[in-house]
C-alpha cells in the first residue's frame, strides 16, 4: 500500500469514527429516522422552477394540487430554503386554513397574524386588523421588496376568502412589494378551480389560472435522483459535510456505497406490492421516506465495508411501511380530469 493509500485509509477511519461518537446525541435526529427530510426531488424542483419563475413577474401566483402524502408539505420546506438564494433577504410566510362553514374576513386576518407571530395587541376592530396585517406584512418583505405567500392545503379557502387576500396583495403591491401566492391543495382544490372559472374568473385569473398537479416519483430514474439527494446534496449535522448516507453508513460511505445504487432495487420493490397501480399512480414521496426511515434504522448495526442492501430488505420495510394496503390516488380522487403536465426543471 502506498503513502497516499495509508493516509487515505487513515482519514477515513477517522471520520467514521467522528461520525459514530455523535451517535449518542445526534442519530435519532437525523431527517431520514425522523422522516422530514427536505429532498430536491424531481418534482421539487419542477414545483420550485415553476414558483420562481412567476416570481420574477410582479403579482404572480402559481396553484398545485397533490395526491395525499405526495411530499408537498416537503415540496414547501424546500421552497422556504431555496426562495432566500434566489431572491436574497425575500419574505416567506406560511398558512394552513382550517376547515370552515362560514368565512370571516377578523377571523382570517387573526390567524394570519398569529401565523407571523405578531406580538402587539389586535386591534377590535375589523379596519384596525387590517392595517395591522399589512404593516406587518409590509414589515417582513421589506428589506428584499418581496414576498412568498404560500398558502398549505387551500381547497379549505373560501372564494371570499381569496378576495380578501387580493386586497393584501394589492396594498403591497401598490407599495413597491412584489408578491407570490403559491396555493398547494389536494384533489378538492380542481373543483374549486372549475368553480370560481365561472363563478368568479377574476380570483382565478388571479390566483390559479392555470392549475399544476404536484406529482409522484413516477420511475426508477426519479428514484434514483431522491437517494442521490441523500448522498451528496445534503448534511448532518450541520456544519459537518457529511452527507445523510454517509452520516447513517459512514464505513459502507467510505468504501464506496451510495444509495442511488439502490434505486431499480426500490423500485422494482415498490412495483412488486404495488398491486399494479405504480405504472399509474407512480410513488408518493412519503413512502419512499418510510421505506429510508425503516432501512435506517438499522444502519448503526449494517454499517460494513461491503454492504449492500438487497431488494428483499426493501421489499420488508415496503411490507412494513403499510404501502401495500394504502388508497390508491386513483380511487381517492375519482372523477379527475386534470392531467399532469411534467416540466424540465433544467
Amino acid at each position: 500500500m502506498s503513502l497516499e493509500e495509508r493516509e487515505a485509509t487513515m482519514q477515513g477511519q477517522d471520520i467514521v469514527a467522528a461520525i459514530r461518537a455523535t451517535y449518542a446525541d445526534l442519530l435519532a435526529d437525523h431527517p431520514l429516522l425522523r422522516g422530514n427530510a427536505v429532498l430536491a426531488t424531481p418534482p421539487v424542483r419542477e414545483a420550485a422552477t415553476l414558483v420562481f419563475d412567476k416570481a420574477r413577474r410582479a403579482r404572480s401566483s402559481v396553484a398545485f394540487w397533490a395526491h395525499p402524502l405526495s411530499g408537498k408539505s416537503s415540496c414547501i420546506a424546500a421552497l422556504r430554503k431555496l426562495a432566500p438564494t434566489q431572491f436574497p433577504q425575500c419574505g416567506f410566510i406560511v398558512y394552513e386554513p382550517s376547515s370552515k362553514e362560514v368565512p370571516a374576513e377578523g377571523a382570517l386576518i387573526e390567524d394570519l397574524l398569529s401565523e407571523i407571530d405578531y406580538e402587539t395587541r389586535i386591534d377590535r376592530t375589523l379596519t384596525g386588523k387590517r392595517n395591522q396585517l399589512e404593516r406587518a406584512l409590509y414589515s417582513i418583505a421589506i428589506t428584499g421588496r418581496r414576498l412568498f405567500f404560500v398558502i398549505d392545503e387551500a381547497q379549505n379557502l373560501h372564494a371570499k376568502e381569496l378576495g380578501w387576500l387580493k386586497r393584501v396583495v394589492n396594498w403591497l403591491t401598490v407599495r413597491d412589494i412584489k408578491v407570490t401566492v403559491v396555493l398547494f391543495g389536494q384533489s378538492q382544490l380542481c373543483a374549486m378551480h372549475d368553480r370560481l372559472k365561472v363563478q368568479m374568473p377574476d380570483l382565478s385569473e388571479r390566483f390559479m389560472s392555470r392549475l399544476n398537479e404536484f406529482r409522484s416519483l413516477q420511475d426508477a430514474s426519479d428514484i434514483q435522483m431522491c437517494l442521490r439527494c441523500c448522498d451528496e446534496g445534503t448534511e448532518y449535522p450541520a456544519g459537518s459535510g457529511w452527507s445523510y448516507t454517509q452520516y447513517l453508513w459512514p464505513r459502507a460511505f467510505e468504501n464506496g456505497f451510495r444509495l442511488a445504487k439502490c434505486a431499480n432495487d426500490l423500485y422494482d420493490a415498490f412495483r412488486a406490492r404495488s398491486g399494479g397501480g405504480i405504472d399509474h399512480e407512480g410513488v408518493s414521496m412519503q413512502w419512499v421516506a418510510e421505506a429510508l426511515m425503516l432501512v435506517g434504522l438499522e444502519a448503526e448495526a449494517s454499517d460494513a465495508a461491503e454492504l449492500v442492501i438487497s431488494k428483499d430488505v426493501w421489499e420488508q420495510a415496503i411490507e412494513d411501511s403499510d404501502y401495500g394496503v394504502r388508497t390508491p390516488p386513483a380511487m381517492a380522487t375519482s372523477g379527475l380530469r386534470i392531467k399532469s403536465k411534467r416540466r424540465s426543471a433544467g
